[in-house]
């Protein structure tokens, strides 16, 4: 029972709701707006008396009946579109003294649902609009009701094909503009209008399906100064020119025809003649826009009547690809300020395609180096993106009477290249050149532009051009630029002095989609930047020093600064924690209000918003975080100690003995591969329990004998130099080496360095070098290993065997003589 009766109380409040008017409050009117709601009768009780603008749209009164609107004597707009009217009782507006406006579009109002006299009561009505209803049904118009209208000064209701404008619009003697809209009309005749003729209708404005029109069509009227006729898509615009024929020598403010001839293997051409009755007609304004016209032939321009009154000319949005000498004829339109030439679309096929691109792709077209483009001389503005190029480099061009010309939008114009030089335009504050091919720039290509104050150049492959501008001269002189837009261009990197001309002029930079990972240019040098975007870069975050200078940048433009930072690749994590506390602290307009998505600590997504939330546990994170690494790098960093130790422990000897050649290079001997001579026949290594062997019978023989030369350290090595030293060079110096090898030998260490310096010396040299002379038997297990690897490339003489006091002196003569062999050898 309950759970009824709150459902029951819900939908009480729900039908209050939706029944309840609102209203709105101004200074000059009380908007009372009821639209909507369902109401099938004039809600009166929830109107206020002072309403001024009433809204009923969108409800089912079908029947609005007498004094509908009584009390309402202040309402001066009246809506009631979509309201399923069917019919209105001829006192319906009474009471609605002070009405001006009504819409009763798309209702199901015919002929017969407008009782005579129902307009009476609302005879101050200016603007009346009835389009979209049944009036077709009856194919009549319902000018027997208006003819009350006498003030009416703006009428707007649907073209019906077939019906007659009746005797009963002669009496609409204020009606200024008459809009047939929508319009299923197929042809004017030259009567259609003949009763508004007297009238002093300013604007006409139909959107029909015309198929066909006659020359004394428009004639009636004599005070039209706007004539705008579209959507006739059925029409060609040679043919629908000869409207005009009935305007000739009349002053008009606006020509418009555009969106009319729509086909899809059709082209049109408009002849001279066609285009004379245009010329005949002193017009300020003409437009042409989405008519696929493919010619206007040459002379056209010429044989206009009254080309001096054209002030702007829009042939946008068709397929003009020629003649040439209609582009030749345009700088006789004297006062012409405004060009739309832009977005000729290539799909339209004609008769002369293939003309086109023969004139577009021409070796002489596509090769020119420079030419001169005469204007007219009152232009200001050129609109020429979007034209239909293909493969043609920008040359040199100079445009002449290009004085007044303040703004060009030649943006989505693919040239080839941006190689050329534009000049002529001295006073340009506006140059569009998106879309250009700027691989290849000339750094002067726009240097003339002194009093440029906005460049867009978006997508333009700036990031390889601008590479080959390396003295950033491409903006240089341009002191007045406020605006730049270098959107899309996979720009990584600015050069430095690029912008050093705008220091105080710049005002807006546009940097987004391209491939920055940092803030891209100096901050500091700025005055005036206002708003920079970077959207979609690859940032992955501000370090101290830039947020500083922005934070300056904020102050000096006194609080201005608007900085996009969306769909970039920053980063919440250990080195971004500044980065996000300025983000929210800042006093710059950032968009988002600084809320971005970020990778998180974790490599999870995140937004800066939460990562400042977190903040002090991400601090945490990162403080145990900085001690892991610490402690893993230290812990690398041991390890690569121990092994490299242990690498420089094992090849010690080696070590030494590469240092102690590199050291001798500086100092004052040769180089051992370009000795031919030694100083000495043999180093002879020793320990001193083997002294008086060496010293007696060895040295007698060798030397007072044989007549060699050897070195002994305690004779030889020269007195104040290091050990090592005195070593390295006797080996050096030495033709060979003999070691005497005894159980003294192998306990001393500097008898193990000698043997070491000797070895390494023979695996330099890969020369049998070494002489072993074994006083004593030494088993194998007490040999060093550093001589047991050399043991098959060394001479080795056990000395016992010869010099034994059992052994006969033949014995022992054979054992010198084979020493003596071994060192000469």
């Amino acid at each position: 029972m309950n759970y009824i009766v709150l459902l029951f109380l819900f939908a009480l409040f729900k039908c209050s709701l939706t029944t309840h008017c609102i209203i709105t409050r101004t200074k000059t009117d009380i908007t009372c707006d009821c639209s909507s709601r369902n109401f099938r009768r004039t809600p009166l009780r929830k109107i206020p008396r002072e309403t001024t603008i009433l809204n009923l749209s969108g409800n089912s009164l079908t029947l609005v009946t007498n004094n509908s609107f009584e009390g309402l004597g202040k309402v001066h707009t009246l809506y009631l579109q979509s309201s399923k009217i069917t019919l209105f009782e001829g006192g319906a507006f009474s009471g609605l003294d002070s009405l001006t406006y009504i819409d009763l579009t798309s209702n199901f109002i015919e002929k017969e649902s407008l009782p005579p006299g129902l307009f009476r009561p609302v005879s101050k009505l200016q603007y009346l609009n009835i389009a979209s209803n049944l009036f077709h049904i009856s194919k009549e118009y319902p000018d027997s009701v208006l003819r009350d209208l006498t003030n009416l000064q703006t009428l707007s209701m649907s073209g019906i094909n077939g019906a007659v404008f009746g005797n009963g619009f002669k009496y609409l003697t204020s009606l200024t503009s008459l809009n047939l809209d929508p319009c299923s009309i197929n042809e004017l005749q030259n009567d259609t209008f003949m009763s508004f003729k007297g009238l002093p209708i300013l604007n006409l404005n139909f959107k029909c399906r015309l198929k066909k029109v006659q020359p004394g069509a428009l004639a009636p009227f004599q005070s039209i100064r706007s004539l705008a006729i579209s959507e006739s898509d059925l029409i060609r615009i040679s043919d629908l020119l000869v409207v005009l024929s009935s305007l000739r020598d009349r002053n008009m403010s606006l020509i418009d025809f555009s969106s009319n001839y729509r086909s899809r293997t059709g082209a049109d051409i408009i002849s001279s003649e066609s285009f004379s009755y245009l010329g005949g007609v002193c017009v300020k304004e003409v437009i042409l826009s989405r008519n696929q016209i493919c010619i206007i032939q040459g002379g056209s321009i010429s044989r206009m009547k009254y080309k001096n009154c054209l002030q702007k000319f829009d042939v946008s949005r068709n397929n003009i690809y020629g003649d040439a000498q209609t582009a030749f004829e345009i700088f006789k339109l004297s006062a012409l300020k405004v060009l739309d030439i832009s977005k000729q679309e290539p799909t339209a096929q004609g008769p002369y395609s293939k003309i086109k691109n023969e004139i577009f792709n021409s070796e002489d077209s596509k090769y020119s180096l420079s030419y001169s483009v005469v204007l007219p001389p009152s232009l200001e503005r050129l609109y020429a993106s979007g034209l239909s190029i293909r493969s043609t480099p920008l040359a040199n061009v100079n445009f002449k009477f290009g004085s007044h010309v303040v703004y060009v939008d030649v943006n989505w114009t693919p040239f080839s290249n941006c190689d050329g030089v534009i000049t002529g335009l001295d006073n340009l504050k506006f140059f569009g050149m998106s879309g250009f091919n700027c691989q290849i720039l000339n750094p002067k290509m726009i240097s003339s532009f002194k009093n440029l104050q906005e460049l867009q150049s978006r997508s333009a492959n700036l990031n390889i051009g601008l590479q080959h501008d390396v003295n950033g001269i491409f903006l240089k002189g341009l002191q007045k630029l406020r605006i730049i837009d270098f959107a899309g261009n996979g720009l990584e990197n600015l050069n430095p002095e690029l912008l050093q001309s705008q220091y105080n002029s710049l005002y807006s930079a546009d940097l987004s989609n391209n491939n920055f990972d940092d803030f891209p240019f100096k901050i500091t040098e700025f005055k005036n930047l206002s708003y920079i975007n970077l959207e979609n870069n690859k940032i992955i975050g501000f370090n101290e020093k830039v947020t500083n200078e922005l934070d300056d940048l904020e102050s000096r433009v006194k609080g201005h600064l608007k900085i996009r930072l969306d769909r970039n690749l920053l980063q919440c994590n250990c080195k971004s924690l500044n980065f996000i506390k300025w983000l929210f602290k800042t006093k710059i307009q950032l968009d988002k209000g600084g809320n971005y998505s970020c990778g998180y600590i974790d490599g999870s997504k995140k937004t800066t918003a939460y990562a400042l939330k977190n903040i002090d546990e991400l601090t945490k994170q990162c403080a145990s975080k900085f001690w892991l690494i610490t402690s893993v790098c230290l812990t690398l960093l041991l390890i690569i100690i121990i092994i490299i130790s242990s690498i420089v422990f094992k090849y010690r000897i080696t070590l030494q003995y590469w240092y102690l050649v590199i050291r001798s290079r500086y100092k004052i001997y040769s180089k051992l591969d370009e000795q031919s001579d030694y100083k000495y026949s043999a180093f002879v290594a020793y320990h001193n329990d083997n002294y008086r062997w060496v010293c007696g019978p060895l040295t007698s023989f060798l030397e007072g004998e044989k007549k060699l030369s050897l070195c002994l350290h305690d004779r030889d090595f020269a007195l104040g130099s290091l050990i090592v030293d005195n070593i390295f060079e006797a080996i050096s110096q030495s033709k060979k080496v003999i070691l005497i090898v005894g159980k003294s030998f192998l306990k001393s260490t500097w008898c193990e360095y000698e043997l070491d310096m000797a070895r390494m010396r023979m695996f330099r040299e890969n020369k049998d070098i070494l002489i072993v002379i074994l006083v004593e038997k030494i088993p194998p297990e007490d040999m060093p290993k550093s001589l047991l690897r050399i043991w098959n490339n060394v001479t080795c003489i056990e000395a016992e065997e010869y010099v034994s006091e059992e052994n006969t002196p033949q014995f022992q003569h054979l054992f010198w003589q084979r020493l003596y062999q071994s060192i000469i050898a």
